[in-house]
């Protein structure tokens, strides 16, 4: 898994950890980027994409794992102004986390879409979405749905209805 980040004491609920740093960058500049480990997506959903590489400067924020069972939270923060391409990424304790407890936040699935062509998670969580089995047991579960989907007729071949 790599490195994580762990409590040294005792965090309780609600607790600001730290924020997520680095270069802010246009979501095309990330695309073309070969290491994206360390990007943190700041998609608004309404125009503009931007990016924050945390590759080669941040904080101890981009050393953060995935956890299916999160403890710790981003929330989008607005200082000094309110657009909303560029908020600064906040994480905050969204339980009590013991000492020694990895703290840990849910990449989203639009991060394992992607991603687990290469890997599975591995944060051990019983609530985990994106391990190997996770993904069998959901393959094998939608196969239940639809048995036959080769059964199923090609629509798109078809010629157009006229009402």
């Amino acid at each position: 898994m790599g490195w994580g980040v762990r409590a040294l004491q005792t965090i309780p609920q609600g607790t600001f950890i730290c924020e997520y740093v680095g270069e802010l960058i246009s979501d095309a500049e990330a695309d073309v980027r070969e290491d994206d480990s360390y990007l943190f997506d700041l998609d608004n959903k309404d125009g503009e994409v931007y990016c924050i590489d945390a590759r080669y400067y941040g904080n101890i924020s981009r050393f953060i794992n995935h956890l299916c069972d999160p403890n710790i939270i981003p929330v989008r923060v607005f200082m000094l102004h309110q657009d909303l391409r560029f908020p600064r990424i906040a994480f905050f304790s969204s339980r009590d986390i013991r000492t020694g407890e990895e703290l840990g936040f849910d990449y989203g699935d639009r991060f394992w879409d992607i991603k687990s062509k290469y890997f599975t998670c591995q944060c051990g969580s019983e609530k985990c979405k994106h391990s190997a089995e996770a993904i069998a047991l959901e393959q094998s579960r939608l196969a239940r749905l639809d048995p036959h989907p080769e059964l199923l007729p090609e629509l798109s071949s078809l010629p157009p209805v006229n009402p």
